[in-house]
């Protein structure tokens, strides 16, 4: 099925009503035989050097948001859960995804049985991977989140040899504080963030990046 636009209407939006009226259901309830929608999106026609005034950086589907994710067919799941929100100062995205390169399907359909396979007793390690994206580009994934937030902490807190005051300035989905706050010297943490809209938005649909329940000296975020 090719689907376009002539204008500037939005075709992510109709992917659920398009899988409901065109994915015809097994029999069963087995999920792994439920059919599979698989879609790319890409922009078409010439922008770059051919319109005045276009701006390719300014066009979330010219940026990661549109190589990476839309027009990839490497995913076996690839689902929006946030599309195109506006805050008051960019657009989010957050996308659920599960590449083939990386994961297999069927791994991912064993973590969510209760058979005592290793999988059902692992799924953090099978779970497909989550992305936040900020005006079309990557900002955190899932399997990304631990090395990138980890070396970004650890290092500057065990060079200082007390740390108890932490101010973080763009803390957006959380993670930073997360790992701050594994230290138990620290009296007080602040985060400074700009837009609230990413705070919540990750607080919704990412709320392991602020998990602080596995942190023995604290009783939460």
């Amino acid at each position: 099925m090719d689907l376009f636009t002539c204008g500037s209407g939005k075709l992510i939006p109709t992917l659920p009503s398009i899988q409901n009226l065109f994915g015809v259901k097994a029999a069963n309830e087995d999920p792994a035989d439920d059919p599979m929608m698989m879609w790319s999106h890409k922009l078409r026609g010439f922008r770059k050097g051919f319109v005045p005034g276009y701006n390719f950086e300014l066009n979330p589907l010219d940026a990661d948001l549109g190589s990476e994710i839309l027009a990839s067919h490497d995913f076996d799941i690839k689902k929006p859960l946030v599309s195109a929100a506006k805050t008051d100062y960019q657009m989010v995205d957050v996308y659920e995804v599960l590449d083939s390169k990386q994961r297999r399907l069927s791994d991912y359909y064993k973590s969510l049985e209760d058979d005592g396979s290793y999988e059902s007793l692992h799924p953090e390690f099978f779970a497909p991977d989550h992305i936040l994206l900020l005006d079309g580009r990557i900002q955190s994934t899932r399997y990304g989140d631990a090395p990138y937030h980890e070396s970004i902490v650890h290092p500057a807190m065990i060079t200082h040899p007390n740390p108890k005051r932490v101010a973080v300035i763009g803390g957006g989905e959380g993670a930073t504080v997360r790992e701050i706050l594994k230290h138990s010297t620290l009296e007080k943490v602040v985060m400074i963030e700009i837009d609230e809209g990413v705070v919540n938005l990750s607080t919704k649909y990412l709320p392991e990046w602020q998990d602080c329940s596995s942190i023995a000296h604290h009783d939460g975020c």
